[in-house]
Formats: structure tokens, C-alpha cells, sequence
């Protein structure tokens, strides 16, 4: 039987962990990959229409788009980065992801065919997957524990800022994208508008990828490094735990159902329900996850700090109800509201707490995680959001639409469908999981 490696962490203070000013370099710089990673990935949302109308396709197969062809390899080959993660520089990985999945996306819009946009977000997913799982170990061993959330929260803007910036500039650029000729590019030919996006947004992360290598690979605190811990050892250690990390985990996939593929129609849904232009949406919704967004990662880190001063080890998980609680009724309410206007002023809320648990999540895993197994964890955790999230979440709104409505005006039904089952889960699972996850670290605290 193979011996399992020490699971208890010894402790540490700050003298341990770098300068602050190197941490929050590294922080600077992975915030801009993960700005770069969010702009590649949801840019598809507002390019439905120029797409669809290119390669006559329907909402299920952009589903697949969004869907399976990015989520499956990122998903499967996230636990591979994770590994490499906890076993190899992970500056190095980072940087190799980056510059995949911006030639991924200057690929896709080279693309002459709906296979080969798959082909494309495929690579896109397989570039991607390195970034969170090395990502999130930096940051633990670049940050002692009553600082992780903040610092996971301020990497976590990534997601805000990013789908904001991607939204602002598909949504100022979309007018364009539906109404110009043809563009001939040298070295690649004839290529529609919408096209050009593409390479807008994926040459400049090959300049964040260089970037990487100004950023210095910190010291594993608390790992055992002659050890190598495979994914069955994670997955005991794991299942040690596993009413923990079931609530944790499978409650933010059931979370990330609505903020992923809720996420992904909303700027069809204000199009086909309110009649909306896509500049006038990307406007809103940007400024609004920027603003908001940030805000709300913001909010959720103090949060969690005030949770910790008050002695409540499981600050980041009552981060995480908070956030589920307060956007469950504003995004069921939505998407039935009579004007656009009306809507618009929701979706705020909707930002706010949406964004709120994405630095306490992660910050849960590294709490609860040793050092030589937070790489392939935060693997697996990705690994289960993002299928459920981002994997089958648009799928679910989309056949909503084509085979329970049949009605391509009813995706605010769909939507509010998916807003209540998705969340009233998430809720639960988290009220449900407070205990257990107290449970799992006062017994490792103990071993």
C-alpha cells in the first residue's frame, strides 16, 4: 500500500514567505494572464450572431462552442497541470499555457468552418487549463494564511475585469462586425469581421506570456519535497474529507451553472427580450463587471477577514452562502422584469455577488489542502466547476430554448429555469457544508 505522504502543515509565519513586494508582482502579473485568459474565453458570447448566420449553425452548437470544445480538455487536462503544478516550476507553465492559447485564439479566427472554430476553442481549453492550478499554489506560498483570500480575490479580478474588458470591446466593435464587407489581412487572406476579434484579443497575450519570467518561482512552504504525490494520493486525501468537499466543490459548480452558462447568454437574452444593440450591451455589462464585479471580490475578502477575527475557521465557505443567498432571488427576478432598463439595474446585483466567492473558493481548497498536494486539488476543483459550469451550463439553457420552450424569445425563461434550480442547490449545499468543513480542519489541526 503506498504510504500516504504527511498531511499535517507545520506552521509557519511571514519571515517565511517572500517580500510582500515580490508577492504582489506576481499577483500584478497573473492578474493580467487571467485578464487575458477571461477575454479569449467569453468573447464567443457576443459573436453568437455573426457566427451563427457565417456557418448556419443553431444556439446548440454554439453551445458545444462554449461548452464542450473548451471545457472538455480544459477540464480533463487541468489535472495534468496540476501536476506539473505541484511538481515543476510553475512560472514555466504559465507561460507555455499562455502563449498556446493566444495562438489557439489568433487560430480561430483563421477558421473557415464550424469544425475548425471547435478545433480552435479546443486549444484555447488546452492552453488555458495551466494557468489556475499554478496560479493558485503561487499565490499560497507567496501569502501566509490571514492574507491568502485577499490575495486570491485581488487574482481573482481577473474574471471581473476580463469579461468586463471582453464585453466592452466585443459590444463596441459588434456593430462593425455585423454591418462591414469582407477584410483581407496579409499573410492569411479574406476573413469576415467577426473574425478579426480574434486576433485582437489573442496576439497581446503572447506579450503577457514574456511577462512571466520577470516573476520569481517562490519556495514550497510545508511541502515535503522529496515526496512526489500522485492524483490517487490527492483523491484519498480527498475522500477523507469528502462531505467537505463535496458541499465546497460540488455547490460552486452548481453556482457556476448560472454564472458561466447563464453568463454566456446574457447578451442574446437582452437582444431577443428587449431588443437591444450589442454596443449598448457590452457598455452595460462591462462597466458593470468591472465596477461591480470587483467590487463584489472585494466585499467577499473582507468579508472573510472579518469572519476569521471573529474565530470562524470557516470564514471562506460562509463567503461562499452569502454570495449564493443574496444572488439567488435577483437573477430568478431578472430575467422576467417587463423593461431592459429595469433588467440592466439587476444585473449590478448580479455582479456583485456573482463575483463575490471567487477569491474565498480557492482560498477554501489552499486552507484545507497540503502544500504538495494544492496544485492537483485546485485541479480537481476546477476540474468539477468547469464541467458543470462551464461545460454543461450553456448546454442546459440551450435546450431549454430549442426542445423544452421551442422558442428561441423564451431564453429569459430558460434562464430564469436554470437561475432557480442551479442556485437554490448551491445554497443549500453550502449552509449544508459549514459543518463538515469545520469538522475536516479541526481534525488535521489535531493530527
Amino acid at each position: 500500500m503506498t504510504k500516504q505522504p504527511s498531511t499535517k502543515q507545520p506552521m509557519t509565519n511571514n519571515q517565511h514567505f517572500p517580500p510582500p513586494r515580490q508577492g504582489w508582482y506576481a499577483i500584478a502579473v497573473l492578474l493580467l494572464a487571467y485578464i487575458s485568459s477571461m477575454i479569449d474565453r467569453v468573447i464567443l458570447g457576443y459573436l453568437v450572431g455573426p457566427i451563427k448566420k457565417t456557418f448556419g449553425v443553431t444556439d446548440s452548437d454554439m453551445s458545444m462552442l462554449m461548452g464542450i470544445a473548451f471545457t472538455l480538455f480544459y477540464t480533463f487536462l487541468g489535472i495534468s497541470a496540476g501536476r506539473l503544478a505541484d511538481t515543476t516550476v510553475r512560472r514555466n507553465v504559465i507561460a507555455g499555457g499562455i502563449a498556446l492559447w493566444s495562438l489557439a485564439t489568433v487560430y480561430c479566427g483563421m477558421a473557415k468552418s464550424y469544425v475548425q472554430l471547435f478545433i480552435g476553442r479546443v486549444a484555447v481549453g488546452v492552453g488555458e487549463a495551466t494557468l489556475s492550478p499554478s496560479a493558485y499554489s503561487l499565490i499560497a506560498d507567496y501569502f501566509p494564511p490571514e492574507k491568502r483570500t485577499t490575495a486570491m480575490s485581488v487574482y481573482s479580478m481577473g474574471i471581473s475585469v476580463g469579461n468586463g474588458t471582453a464585453v466592452m470591446l466585443a459590444g463596441a466593435i459588434a456593430g462593425f462586425a455585423a454591418s462591414a464587407g469582407m477584410m483581407q489581412l496579409p499573410l492569411v487572406g479574406e476573413i469576415y469581421p467577426w473574425q478579426y476579434i480574434f486576433f485582437l484579443v489573442g496576439l497581446p497575450g503572447l506579450l503577457v506570456s514574456l511577462l512571466l519570467f520577470t516573476v520569481k518561482e517562490p519556495q514550497r512552504i510545508g511541502a515535503d519535497n522529496a515526496k512526489s504525490v500522485n492524483i490517487a494520493q490527492v483523491w484519498q486525501y480527498v475522500s477523507k474529507h469528502k462531505k467537505a468537499a463535496f458541499c465546497h466543490t460540488i455547490g460552486f459548480g452548481m453556482f457556476s451553472i448560472f454564472n458561466q452558462g447563464v453568463g454566456f447568454w446574457f447578451p442574446e437574452f437582452f437582444i431577443r427580450t428587449y431588443g437591444w444593440k450589442r454596443p449598448e450591451i457590452g457598455l452595460w455589462q462591462g462597466s458593470t463587471s468591472i465596477l461591480f464585479g470587483t467590487l463584489g471580490l472585494w466585499a467577499g475578502s473582507r468579508l472573510a477577514a472579518w469572519f476569521l477575527k471573529k474565530g470562524r475557521t470557516d470564514a471562506n465557505m460562509l463567503v461562499m452562502l452569502t454570495a449564493a443567498a443574496g444572488l439567488l432571488p435577483v437573477a430568478v427576478m431578472m430575467p422576467l422584469l417587463p423593461t431592459g432598463e429595469m433588467a440592466a439595474w439587476c444585473f449590478i446585483w448580479t455582479a456583485f455577488f456573482g463575483f463575490m466567492p471567487y477569491g474565498a473558493a480557492p482560498a477554501a481548497i489552499q486552507q484545507l489542502m497540503p502544500n504538495q498536494m494544492r496544485g492537483q486539488a485546485g485541479a480537481l476543483f476546477l476540474f468539477t466547476i468547469n464541467v458543470m459550469g462551464g461545460g454543461t451550463g450553456p448546454i442546459i439553457v440551450s435546450s431549454l430554448t430549442d426542445f423544452v420552450f421551442r422558442n428561441d424569445a423564451a431564453l429569459r425563461y430558460s434562464i430564469c429555469v436554470t437561475a432557480v434550480l442551479s442556485l437554490s442547490a448551491a445554497v443549500a449545499l453550502y449552509a449544508m457544508g459549514l459543518k463538515y468543513f469545520r469538522a475536516s480542519l479541526a481534525e488535521e489541526h489535531a493530527a
